[in-house]
């Protein structure tokens, strides 16, 4: 049994608390907000991430925990749309923590300041109303996310462009975009749709980005284009390779965070967009007392989540043999290369995508947990099909799927 610092009460952070101590370890649960949730929380104040009209894009049936549904048999009402609004995930993470009595073990309003390791652990400071302390624990699980830090291009040109400039993390509704012409910049999810929402009410708005990858024109939206990245800012709009201008009054920054690692010691990771070298995504090498939950992008969150958190507790129980730190290199060192050779920026590395389905069953065999079930791949093969076919009410549509032992409808 080890007693383990769980940092975040986010979706990483309660499943990782719930299967640690599934495993046999003791939690605590630090969180410098006042209640569970982590960036579903939603909040009209700037900086937290989710805006006002924000769905799931992803199927409750993927979405869900393996080990808790989104339905009346786990943390989930029936009548709820199969792609959730924000608010219903909260709920369904604040039933999660009822349901496994996380609250008990969990420190609000207490801020982690520094994790260091020291000669038979970890030492974790930490800040609340009562003032600081320290307390040292046997393993740490990292889960405080990463959609604080933002991440926007620096192009030239910014400090003379009069219109607005905004990150998506301070988004929450279209109103202050009537009839101006917008830039939204970045093809990831909130790109996609923050695109079209904005163009309800935008006169014009250029999509731009490097690759749309295989997104298809959006059907019935004649005011919203996908133009190429911007090469720089100016004082009417914004210049796109070849000396093309567009005139625009305003920006959105769809284009990601930075990791935010700051508060553990030097030395135990290392770098901004990607942090490395980390073995199954996950464990610093020659550090297995700690853990990173959640670094993947590009991925179906939760359950990615509790996979490695099984899998962690796993570890700590003595029930996983890691290999050796050369051995656990040439495992980071071969998904790299792998990574390069797809033509992926080093930011990039941490992009699963696809491979995600493979990893999450690689995770569960060596901790001996089920593996996906056989309609959990065609299932996220068809919503992507039909997000990119249907990019305006793909979430409104008809899923179902057949396999020759399965339904899902």
């Amino acid at each position: 049994m080890t007693v383990v610092a769980v940092i975040g009460a986010g979706a990483a952070g309660l499943v990782t608390a719930a299967e640690l101590r599934a495993a046999g370890h003791d939690v605590i649960v630090y969180e410098r907000s006042g209640e569970v949730g982590g960036v579903w929380v939603y909040d009209e104040a700037p900086g937290r991430t989710m805006y006002a009209s924000l769905r799931t894009n992803l199927p409750r049936d993927l979405m869900a925990f393996r080990g808790y549904l989104f339905d009346s048999r786990g943390g989930g009402d029936d009548d709820w749309p199969r792609f959730p609004r924000h608010g219903q995930v909260l709920e369904y993470l604040q039933r999660y923590t009822a349901a496994h009595d996380l609250a008990s073990v969990i420190e609000f309003g207490t801020e982690v300041t520094s994790v260091s390791e020291t000669l038979t652990g970890w030492n974790v400071e930490t800040m609340c109303d009562a003032g600081a302390k320290a307390d040292e624990f046997g393993a740490v699980a990292v889960c405080n996310g990463h959609f604080t830090h933002s991440r926007a291009p620096q192009l030239a040109g910014v400090e003379v462009f009069p219109g607005s400039v905004v990150h998506s993390r301070d988004y929450r509704r279209p109103d202050v975009f009537v009839g101006k012409r917008v830039a939204i910049v970045g093809t990831g999810s909130s790109g996609f749709d923050l695109s079209v929402e904005i163009a309800s009410v935008a006169e014009q708005v250029y999509w731009c980005g490097r690759d749309f990858d295989g997104i298809h024109p959006f059907p019935g939206v004649a005011n919203l284009d996908t133009v190429p990245m911007p090469d720089g800012l100016t004082s009417d709009g914004c210049l796109l390779t070849a000396g093309k201008r567009l005139p625009i009054d305003a920006v959105v920054w769809c284009t990601g965070f930075h990791y935010d690692l700051s508060l553990i010691e030097d030395g135990v990771v290392a770098g901004i967009d990607a942090p490395a070298p980390l073995y199954r995504h996950l464990l610093p090498i020659t550090h297995p007392t700690m853990a990173l939950i959640g670094i993947p992008q590009r991925i179906i969150p939760f359950p990615l989540f509790e996979i490695q958190a099984k899998w962690f507790g796993a570890v700590l129980a003595g029930d996983i043999e890691l290999p050796s730190p050369d051995d656990q290199e040439a495992w980071v060192e071969g998904w790299h290369r792998h990574c390069r050779d797809a033509g992926r920026e080093p930011y990039q590395f941490r992009n699963i995508g696809e491979e995600q389905f493979d990893y999450i069953d690689e995770l569960a065999h060596e901790c001996g947990a089920a593996l996906l079930p056989d309609w959990y791949r065609p299932l996220a093969y068809q919503t992507q099909q039909s997000r990119l076919a249907n990019p305006l009410d793909y979430r409104d549509r008809p899923l179902s799927i057949q396999g020759d032992s399965w339904v899902v409808s």
